[in-house]
């Protein structure tokens, strides 16, 4: 394995970290903002854009204020690849310079409020690029994944990010891609699966089998692993078929309030946040199956009250 410069403090930490919840669910439902691709890249073009992530980011640093805790923030980057320049109507060089943008939010953020405490690490966050090629019935290679994401991850590199994510995980290409980029610039990447309602990917792989499989080829670069997009009922299914050494290697959760389904989801008009208290119970749960965990936080409809309910749930143990 490739070293890695970076020390992060997740890992070394006696509390597990905190990260945000569904902030592109609170803009597009609560605030009524429209995010074309579902993309919160385009804000950063505006004063009154880059206030409104500002207001948001400093929620959650709020309450891992209020808790002494550390937490991870990720840039607006997850649409933020070449790829998705055309659907976002922007330049490929737009979309870069939105990622120098994305990153300097957060380093004046922390330059702001961080304490020692309550440090802050900035996670260039990566997202699927499947999307964009929707009107092709082949899978994205490798190899286009790799070249999309190296001039994203150079950016973000150049701007001082601690570590990369790459977040809601399908295609096992893209991942691997991902992992190789973060390892031609020594970086450290977390690699955040997306499952269905069964526990398993879109194609039906388990979390077991991509987790081995990424390790395998990447010969164990991934720094850890970890799933969103899912509630923590169908993390929980996912995880009592995961073998005990690939556990160990999960260490991020970031769950959906909802219990519906991707499509249903994608097909509502309205705010699903599900129930918080059994949001809190479900995820409760993991944390007795998931010994290397590091980081928890929300994925779509969460938002604050997910995300200082669980924190109380968390802390009151100890974790």
């Amino acid at each position: 394995m490739a070293s890695q410069s970076k020390i992060l403090p997740q890992l070394t930490s006696s509390k597990l970290f905190l990260t945000e919840a569904g902030i592109e669910t609170t803009l597009v439902y609560k605030k009524n903002i429209h995010l074309p691709c579902f993309s919160t890249l385009p804000l950063l073009s505006t004063e009154e854009g880059t206030q409104t992530l500002l207001s948001i980011y400093q929620e959650y640093v709020n309450i891992a204020l209020a808790h002494s805790t550390g937490i991870v923030l990720e840039t607006r980057t997850w649409r933020g690849s070449p790829s998705w320049s055309s659907k976002l109507h922007l330049s490929i060089q737009q979309v870069l310079d939105l990622n120098r943008a994305a990153v300097k939010v957060l380093h004046d953020l922390r330059r702001k409020v961080e304490t020692a405490s309550t440090p802050i690490v900035i996670s260039g966050t990566l997202g699927t690029i499947q999307d964009a090629y929707e009107d092709s019935t082949e899978t994205v290679s490798f190899s286009q994944a790799q070249e999309n994401y190296r001039s994203q991850v150079h950016v973000l590199a150049e701007e001082g990010i601690d570590m990369l994510s790459m977040m809601t995980v399908t295609n096992l290409n893209e991942a691997i891609a991902a992992v190789s980029v973060a390892r031609e610039f020594n970086l450290p990447i977390h690699v955040s699966f997306s499952l269905e309602t069964d526990g398993r990917l879109q194609g039906g792989r388990t979390l077991d089998d991509v987790i081995r499989e990424v390790d395998r080829v990447t010969e164990n670069y991934t720094t850890y692993f970890g799933v969103n997009c899912a509630h923590p009922h169908h993390i929980m299914t996912a995880l009592r078929g995961v073998s005990e050494d690939v556990r160990s290697r999960i260490g991020s959760i970031r769950g959906n309030a909802s219990l519906k389904s991707h499509e249903q989801l994608d097909n509502t008009l309205v705010l699903d946040r599900g129930d918080v208290s059994v949001y809190v119970r479900e995820f409760n749960g993991l944390l007795n199956m998931l010994p290397e965990l590091k980081v928890v936080g929300g994925c779509c409809g969460t938002d604050e009250e997910h995300i200082d309910t669980l924190a109380r749930r968390v802390y009151s143990f100890g974790c």
